[in-house]
């Protein structure tokens, strides 16, 4: 430091300059090392505060459901329901059990729309009153 100074211990300006340009790296050595200890405190912090709050509590139940769910979604899957929609997954059970009660119900439907054409020819072929409400009366009765 002593031939930084001249003679009279006055500072000029080469001097200042070097001498802050010094203080300048100590400083951001320390700054950053503030920030270090600073980050680690935060987060130290932040979990005991997670802790006592109960979220850590949480997030192992959140994680648990979450495997919950994707052992409940593979089952349904097992079934034969996919994971959009329940769409059918051919030649699964459900699919097979689906389509079996859809054609009974369908059936159904076809044999009373041939019952309609039926009826209504025979209501329009009646020669009397009585035997066009009988028909009727049939249709009600169903």
């Amino acid at each position: 430091m002593k031939n930084l100074m001249n003679s009279n211990g006055r500072i000029n300006n080469t001097q200042r300059k070097v001498l802050s340009k010094l203080a300048v790296e100590v400083l951001e050595k320390k700054i950053q090392q503030a920030r270090d200890e600073s980050g680690e405190l935060v987060a130290q912090i932040r979990a005991q505060v997670k802790e006592e709050l109960g979220a850590v509590a949480m997030d192992m139940e959140i994680k648990a459901m979450e495997e919950r769910i994707k052992v409940l979604e593979k089952k349904k899957e097992e079934l034969g329901f996919g994971k959009y929609q329940d769409s059918l997954i051919p030649g699964s059970e459900a699919k097979m059990l689906i389509d079996k009660r859809t054609s009974t119900a369908c059936k159904k439907v076809r044999e009373l729309e041939e019952k309609q054409t039926d009826v209504v020819s025979r209501i329009w072929t009646s020669v009397t009153m009585s035997e066009a409400l009988s028909i009727l009366e049939d249709v009600r009765s169903l």
